[in-house]
C-alpha cells in the first residue's frame, strides 16, 4: 500500500503533528512498519485570518524503490570541464560517477579561500578580478543566498535536490516548497561536492582559466592558463562559464565559437524593513512564521517589470566582478534573520536596444556599471536613492542600506537612462498595487543590478554540442540555457549524460 495525503496545519502549531494527523487521515492506528516521508511543504497565507503549512506526505508499507544507478560509459572519454558553478560541479560529478576521465578548471578559489576574499572586499578592500562574488568555486550563486526555487518541471531537479542534501544541506530542501541552503551553508556543501569528484578520480584545478579554443576541422582545442594541462588533448570540452565570464566570451568570439545575443534585465535592488513585507503578506507581525518573501511582474507598460532573487532578511551585497564597475546582488544566511528585506526590480532588455553583434549585451551592462561606479564616488560605494525621491525624479537626502560599500545619493535616472528608469518607477507604482507598501517612499533604492542573466548564448545543436565544434559543449546559465543554482546543475547533468552516451557501445 502507497498512499499520498495532503494536510494542512495551522501555522502555530508546527510540524509536531504532521504524523499524526495523516496517519489519522488514513485510519492508520499503529504507525509501525510503514515508510513515512514528506513530499512537498509550502505556506498558504492566502487567507490571512487562518494561514496554515499545506503538506503533501506519502505513506507506504512497501519495500522503498532502490537509487537509480548511474548511467555508466563502457569506455573512457577525458573530458574538460571549464567552471566550477552549478553546472559545472554537478557536470563534473556526474561524469566522474559514469566512470569519464574528468578534469574541473575553476579561475577563481576554492570556496573556503573565495568566501575569505569576498568578505574581505565585502569590508572594503580592493576587489580580486578572478575571486569575487561572480568568479570561484561555487558560482555566483553561493553568495546569493542559495535559493534553489525553480519554474523548472525537470525530474533531473529532484536529483539535483537529492544530492545537496547527500552532500550536507538541510533536508527539507527536497520537499520544500521554496527551497534555500543560505550562503553560509552553501560553501560546505559545495566543498564536499568537489571532495566526491576527487574522491572518484576527477582532477581539480582552481585559479586556472580557459584564455581560449582553436577549432580545426570542427573540433576545438583548449587553451589553458596553465601550459601543463594546455599541452593536454581532451575529447570533450564543457562551457559552464557563468553569466560573468566577459573577458572569456571575448576568447570565444576571437576563436570562432558560434554565439548569439540575448535579452536580459538591468534595474535596481530594492529594500524594505522585513516587517513591512511581514505585515502585507501576513496581515500581522509574522510571529512564528517564516520571513514573508514576493515575487511580482508588472505589465505596466510596454516592458516587463519584474522582482528578481528576493532576499527575506537578507543584505544588498557588492558584486563587481571587473574594477572600476559598481554591481549589486542580494544575499541572506539560512536563518534569514535580518532586520530589512531586498530584491532585485527590473525591466526587460531587448536585443534591439544594444546592438553591437553577439556581446553587445554584456558591453551594455558594462556601460551601467561604470556609470554607477563613478556615481558612487570611485570607491565601489554604491549610488542610492529613496524611493519617494526616485518616483517623484528628484534628488534624495541621505539614505541608508545594508550595502557594506556605503551609499552615496544620486538620481538613479542619470544611470539608468530615461526609458529605463521609467518603466521601472511604473512597475514599482504598480506594484504598490499588488503589494501593500512596495512603493513606500522611505524604502531605498540601490544601483546597479545588471548580472541578472547571461547577455550571450553560446549556441548548441539538439545533440547539445556547439554549432561549431562537435566536442564542444556549452552548458548552465552563462551559455545562456539556466536561470538559477537547480536549472543549471540540471543542464551540467544533462551535457554530462550526453557525453557519457558517446562511449558507450
Amino acid at each position: 500500500m502507497k498512499k499520498t495525503v495532503t494536510v494542512n496545519i495551522p501555522a502555530e502549531e508546527g510540524e509536531k503533528c504532521l504524523k499524526t494527523k495523516v496517519f489519522a487521515k488514513l485510519g492508520i492506528r499503529d504507525d509501525r512498519g510503514y515508510d513515512f516521508r514528506i513530499v512537498k511543504k509550502s505556506l498558504d497565507a492566502r487567507d490571512k485570518r487562518r494561514i496554515v503549512w499545506a503538506y503533501t506526505a506519502e505513506v507506504s508499507d512497501e519495500p522503498p524503490v532502490p537509487p537509480a544507478t548511474p548511467l555508466k560509459a563502457d569506455r573512457k572519454g577525458k573530458v574538460l570541464v571549464v567552471g566550477s558553478g552549478p553546472a559545472g560541479l554537478f557536470c563534473a560529478l556526474t561524469l566522474a560517477r559514469g566512470g569519464m576521465e574528468v578534469t574541473l578548471i575553476e579561475r577563481g578559489a576554492p570556496v573556503e579561500e573565495r568566501s575569505r576574499t569576498v568578505s574581505a572586499f565585502f569590508s572594503g578592500g580592493a576587489p580580486d578580478p578572478d575571486s569575487n562574488a561572480q568568479f570561484g568555486e561555487g558560482g555566483a550563486g553561493t553568495f546569493s543566498d542559495g535559493k534553489l526555487n525553480t519554474q523548472v518541471n525537470n525530474p533531473l531537479i529532484l536529483r539535483v535536490l537529492g544530492d545537496f542534501v547527500a552532500f550536507g544541506a538541510p533536508e527539507e530542501i527536497a520537499y520544500s516548497g521554496k527551497p534555500h541552503i543560505g550562503s553560509d551553508r552553501l560553501p560546505a556543501v559545495v566543498k564536499a561536492i568537489r571532495e566526491e569528484i576527487k574522491r572518484l578520480g576527477g582532477r581539480v584545478f582552481s585559479h586556472t582559466s580557459l584564455t581560449g579554443v582553436k577549432i580545426s576541422g570542427g573540433i576545438a582545442e583548449a587553451e589553458i592558463s596553465d601550459p601543463a594541462l594546455s599541452a593536454e588533448r581532451w575529447d570533450e570540452i564543457v562551457l559552464a562559464l557563468g553569466h560573468s565570464a566577459r573577458d572569456t566570451f571575448g576568447a570565444l568570439e576571437k576563436g570562432g565559437v558560434f554565439m548569439e545575443s540575448k535579452a536580459f534585465a538591468v534595474g535596481l535592488r530594492i529594500e524594505h524593513p522585513q516587517e513591512l513585507i511581514d505585515r502585507a503578506q501576513y496581515g500581522r507581525p509574522r510571529g512564528s512564521l517564516p520571513p514573508a518573501d514576493y515575487k511580482l511582474v508588472s505589465h505596466a507598460s510596454d516592458r516587463a517589470v519584474f522582482t528578481f532573487c528576493m532576499c527575506p532578511g537578507g543584505t544588498i551585497v557588492p558584486a563587481a566582478s571587473e574594477r572600476g564597475g559598481v554591481v549589486t546582488n542580494g544575499m541572506s544566511v539560512y536563518a534569514r534573520d535580518g532586520k530589512y528585506a531586498n530584491s532585485a526590480v527590473v525591466a526587460e532588455i531587448r536585443r534591439e536596444d544594444f546592438g553591437g553583434g553577439p556581446l553587445g549585451g554584456m558591453y551594455f551592462q558594462r556601460t551601467l556599471e561604470e556609470a554607477a561606479f563613478l556615481a558612487g564616488g570611485g570607491n565601489y560605494a554604491a549610488p542610492a536613492s529613496t524611493v519617494g525621491d526616485f518616483l517623484a525624479g528628484r534628488a534624495s537626502a541621505a539614505v541608508s542600506s545594508t550595502y557594506p560599500r556605503g551609499t552615496v545619493t544620486f538620481p538613479l535616472k542619470e544611470i539608468l537612462g530615461p526609458s529605463v528608469a521609467e518603466t521601472i518607477a511604473q512597475g514599482i507604482r504598480d506594484m504598490g498595487r499588488k503589494l501593500r507598501g512596495f512603493d513606500d517612499p522611505s524604502a531605498v533604492l540601490v544601483g546597479v543590478e545588471s548580472r541578472t542573466s547571461s547577455p550571450v548564448r553560446i549556441t548548441r545543436g539538439a545533440d547539445f554540442a556547439s554549432l561549431s565544434a562537435a566536442n564542444l559543449y556549452p552548458a548552465g546559465e552563462g551559455a545562456g540555457y539556466a536561470g538559477g543554482i537547480t536549472s543549471a546543475a540540471a543542464d551540467g547533468i544533462r551535457i554530462a549524460e550526453a557525453i557519457i552516451r558517446k562511449y558507450k557501445r
